[in-house]
């Protein structure tokens, strides 16, 4: 029988840590195609819902009963941690509802407009120029690759 004053485990704590990551696990699954992928952020936020749930019965019990439940530094400790990805999942969750939809960008395959930029000698270069077969080549270029860079330098 186990001594009176040695005290329980609160595993609350620990329990929302579980459901946290798994939170997150979620998010991450999105990106790999699974099955069902629109329930993904759902069940992301269910997951940090019951996170928070646990995470708030384990600290009302570490500081409301410290003498019953020992290890009251551990658990709001794993507390505050879980919290991170709980919060982030959250955060992930609200901050894509305000992106817009992306039924007006390009699908592939689809032909891209016209347009013209500066090349590295800052000559302007339009795509038709590119796309074209010039006197030196005997066939056009299939492809042009571009690539954005972030900045001014």
């Amino acid at each position: 029988m186990p001594d009176a004053n040695q005290g329980r485990s609160n595993t609350a704590p620990w329990w929302g840590l579980l459901f946290a990551l798994a939170s997150v696990g979620c998010n991450a699954a999105f990106f790999i195609n699974a099955p069902l992928q629109g329930m993904v952020p759902w069940l992301s936020l269910l997951f940090a819902a019951v996170a928070l749930v646990f995470l708030v019965m384990g600290l009302r019990l570490a500081i409301v009963h410290p003498k019953v439940y020992r290890r009251r530094v551990l658990s709001i400790i794993v507390a505050v941690i879980a919290l991170l990805p709980a919060g982030l999942t959250v955060f992930a969750f609200v901050g894509t509802r305000k992106l817009p939809n992306a039924d007006a960008a390009p699908q592939v395959g689809q032909k891209v407009p016209d347009f013209t930029l500066a090349d590295t000698s800052g000559k302007p270069v339009s795509l038709d120029q590119l796309l074209a077969a010039s006197t030196t080549q005997a066939q056009a270029p299939k492809a042009v690759l571009l690539i954005f860079y972030r900045g001014y330098w």
